[in-house]
């Protein structure tokens, strides 16, 4: 090979690691999309897809939901995948470890709270009941595709709900583990007035939450907000059953 083809060669390969290097993050953008829960928007995206960031847009909202940051992360390329490791500032903050596959999403070190007010941007149902208060969730794993699977913990601090005559309710730990078809959970109460206790199911298809457990209420002005609630348990409280499209 001649000096100038090995000078075409060179330069040509030097192109190829340019175009890589400042490849736009805007090409990443259908993964991110694609585990989106509906309703929910990417704007604003800039950057590298080495190091970028976009914001994220909740249904017939202005404000933003939560600025994005990413970066490339080494790690998965261990197991075929690309992956990112993501900060989130906002309403919606914390951070997390994203892995893409052809038609898997994997989850690791996962810390993300939000107001459980936005609720209703990602189960409309949560309308109805007006909640407050901060939801945290936290994993060391979720794959999220055909077969969902893992585990982890949902935190509902300072808990409200606008027909509760008084709040805050309380904070609850639901442990969670999902394995297809189904999530199962466990839920305790940390502290508060209103105490609930249980566990339950959530079927992925067609979407039905079940749960039973018991309910039981601190004051007179709570035990109002209960009565209609299952059936007394002898002990003061309710035992509740229920099984619900969600």
């Amino acid at each position: 090979m001649n000096r100038t083809a090995l000078y075409v060669l060179g330069a040509g390969a030097a192109y190829a690691v340019f175009l890589v290097a400042t490849a736009p993050a805007r090409l990443a953008r259908p993964y991110w999309d694609r585990d989106l829960p509906d309703g929910l928007r990417v704007v604003q995206v800039h950057g590298t897809i080495w190091s970028g960031g976009f914001t994220l847009l909740a249904p017939a909202a202005a404000a933003p939901l939560s600025r994005v940051h990413f970066r490339f992360a080494i790690g998965p390329l261990m197991h075929g995948r690309f992956g990112y490791v993501v900060d989130l500032s906002g309403p919606v903050h914390g951070h997390l470890t994203a892995a893409f596959g052809s038609q898997t999403t994997a989850l690791t070190d996962l810390a993300v709270s939000l107001p459980a007010a936005r609720l209703a941007a990602f189960v409309p149902a949560a309308q109805d009941f007006g909640p407050g208060g901060v939801l945290t969730v936290r994993s060391p794993g979720l794959v999220w595709g055909p077969r969902p699977a893992g585990h982890g913990t949902l935190i509902w601090q300072d808990a409200t709900l606008v027909s509760a005559p008084v709040n805050p309710l309380g904070t609850y730990v639901a442990h969670f583990v999902v394995a297809t078809p189904a999530a199962s959970y466990q839920i305790d109460t940390q502290e508060g007035r209103l105490v609930v206790r249980g566990r339950g199911r959530y079927r992925l298809t067609p979407g039905t939450l079940s749960f039973r457990g018991r309910v039981q209420a601190h004051g007179l002005r709570l035990q109002g907000l209960i009565q209609n609630i299952g059936s007394p348990d002898g002990h003061g409280g309710r035992r509740v059953v229920f099984r619900s499209p969600l």
